[in-house]
């Protein structure tokens, strides 16, 4: 069993939902590996162990949390933000320490909690037994300019802050905290 595994949404797709489009030529498509990626090279530099995956990947995964992260997009562009989803109330207390941590950065809105069924019902879910929690981690809206400027130059710096919330939640690996200057 791993430490955590974690997914970057869409990677790996070349047909069907392949994620937001951003406004500026951006995709989700090509970002959440590079924050994925980073997160993972960071935690593993720190001895904790991940189970990387692209968006599809066969069931029967285990992990102690499992992270889906994914940017959001809106035919009505800035009506979003950064949100969580997650699939009941056992996995709450990962999302509200997600939020906490992220909230030190992100100077944009947050939206409700499963605010759309897609957070609440998402397919990863089933593909992954966790022993602490999974939620899926909506890092802005890049269909919004403000958010997508904000969001390109710190790719690297959500990276970082995921692996720094999986040192904290896991009580492991001593992942320093991404210096608040960084936003």
């Amino acid at each position: 069993m791993f430490d955590v595994l974690i997914s970057a949404g869409h990677e790996g797709r070349t047909e069907g939902n392949t994620g937001a489009p951003g406004t500026g030529g951006n995709s989700q498509i090509r970002w959440t590996p590079i924050v994925a990626n980073r997160a993972t090279e960071v935690l593993r530099a720190h001895g904790i162990s991940v189970d990387r995956q692209p968006a599809d990947f066969p069931a029967g995964r285990r992990a102690t949390i499992a992270l889906f992260i994914h940017f959001d997009g809106s035919k009505d562009p800035c009506s979003s933000g950064a949100s969580v989803g997650y699939k009941g109330p056992a996995d709450q207390p990962l999302a509200t320490a997600w939020k906490k941590i992220y909230s030190e950065y992100w100077p944009y809105k947050w939206m409700k909690d499963n605010f759309t069924k897609n957070l609440s019902e998402y397919f990863g879910y089933g593909l992954v037994e966790t022993t602490q929690g999974e939620m899926v981690m909506e890092l802005g809206e890049i269909s919004c300019r403000e958010q997508e400027e904000w969001l390109e130059p710190r790719l690297n710096l959500l990276g970082d802050t995921i692996a720094y919330f999986v040192s904290q939640w896991l009580d492991k690996g001593n992942v320093p905290m991404p210096p608040s200057g960084s936003n």
